[in-house]
């Protein structure tokens, strides 16, 4: 057969890019998907009535308006609660809002004017140069104390490789560090919470779990999802691309990681080194039932003696779920079964790692196939550590480039 458009992998990315081509009258399209059902990261599951999303912590939030007009417009803001973002961190044994930056007067004074002292001493505000690896980006951001106590554990954690080993380029939209901020804060006991770094509020949806959203998009385009299709073969035939010897493609788009799209093309000997560069997390969501009593939507743990780094608090979001559900997130290197969980999810595919040279690295990929009308959208297909709404708005960019 032949399509105008096939799409590798029907995650929110790849949906999302069909349901744009649909609205534009492009309805020539296929999404090869090569698990058994849709969704990727964006699914959940019931489990004894509590709702987890399996792909881990899934909020709706945004700063672009055309992607809540899009999501909007299939699943109405009607059918979402919002909520003032409850966010903690646990620190030398003790719990205190998110930042820690702007939250230190929480800790006893002693400890806590340690870690200002340090903060204040960072060599951002010094106004020494920026470093290259994001260790060093930690401390010269927030100190030695935050970095050695919070920050660089932390990061080894959910990344699985040291912070030395990564780059700080995904980094660039972080603001500056604000002392006066910081020292009003610790002066006046209290947070601005206007200098949320990011997501001060979120929406979820007000029945099932975030999959709702994604089903609404893809609800639309499910007549072109074809289950259980990895793509294996690639081989470009004149002007279209031959997808697993029965497919003829005049446009591929990707948003699966490049590493088994590079290898089913033929394994490129001159991207070699790209592809090995584009390094992959995957991240392990575990159910428990505990009692809790607190307004927490989610904590950030450091401490390396715990496995997981985060831990969310299911009916403080999600109040359809039943009572004392929590699920944490825990690198796959770090997992061990039998924890007391009672259900748990593997996402093989969770986090891009930005090592060092990975921007370069995917650069050179998406360049190289892209002349040959293969494109890579997507947390996957750009290797970056693109949010749901981020991965809306790269498609959306994607397909006014293809077809206006």
């Amino acid at each position: 057969m032949r399509t105008k458009f096939l799409i590798i992998g029907a995650g929110i990315t790849g949906c999302t890019v069909a349901r744009l081509l649909q609205q534009r009258g492009e309805h020539d399209a296929v999404i090869l998907e090569a698990g058994s059902e849709p969704g990727g990261l964006c699914r959940t599951r019931e489990i004894r009535g509590h709702i987890l999303d399996i792909g881990g912590g899934r909020f709706l939030c945004s700063r672009f308006p055309e992607v809540y007009e899009f999501i909007f417009s299939h699943l109405p803001r009607s059918e979402f609660n919002h909520f003032e973002r409850v966010s903690k961190i646990s620190l030398d044994g003790h719990v205190i809002d998110y930042p820690i930056e702007f939250n230190l007067w929480q800790l006893p004074p002693e400890k806590g004017r340690g870690y200002l002292k340090s903060c204040l001493q960072a060599g951002e505000v010094d106004g020494r140069p920026q470093p290259t690896s994001f260790e060093e980006w930690i401390r010269w951001r927030l100190g030695d104390r935050i970095a050695e106590a919070y920050m660089l554990p932390y990061n080894r954690k959910i990344w699985g490789v040291e912070p030395a080993e990564m780059d700080i380029d995904w980094l660039a939209k972080i603001p500056r560090v604000d002392t006066a901020a910081i020292l009003e804060s610790w002066r006046d006991r209290r947070f601005d919470r206007s200098r949320m770094p990011s997501h001060e509020s979120f929406y979820y949806p007000r029945e099932g779990g975030f999959q709702r959203i994604f089903d609404a998009i893809s609800a639309t385009v499910r007549d072109k999802i074809w289950l259980g299709r990895p793509v294996v073969r690639l081989e470009r035939r004149g002007d279209v691309w031959r997808v697993n010897d029965e497919i003829d493609a005049e446009i591929v788009i990707n948003t699966a990681p490049w590493t088994a799209i590079h290898a089913a093309a033929g394994n490129d000997p001159a991207l070699r080194e790209a592809v090995d560069r584009l390094r992959i997390s995957a991240i392990v969501v575990s159910l428990y039932e505990e009692a809790y009593e607190h307004d927490w939507h989610w904590c950030y743990y450091p401490d390396e003696a715990l496995r997981f780094h985060r831990q969310f608090f299911i009916p403080n979001y999600a109040p359809q779920s039943a009572g004392g559900g929590v699920y944490r997130e825990t690198n796959a290197k770090r997992w061990l079964p039998g924890g007391g969980e009672i259900f748990s999810y593997v996402n093989d595919a969770a986090y891009p790692i930005p090592v060092r040279g990975h921007a370069a690295a995917i650069r050179a990929v998406r360049e190289h196939y892209s002349t040959k009308k293969l494109y890579g959208v997507g947390r996957w297909g750009q290797h970056a550590y693109h949010n749901s709404d981020v991965c809306i708005r790269e498609a959306m960019l994607l397909v006014q480039a293809l077809v206006g």
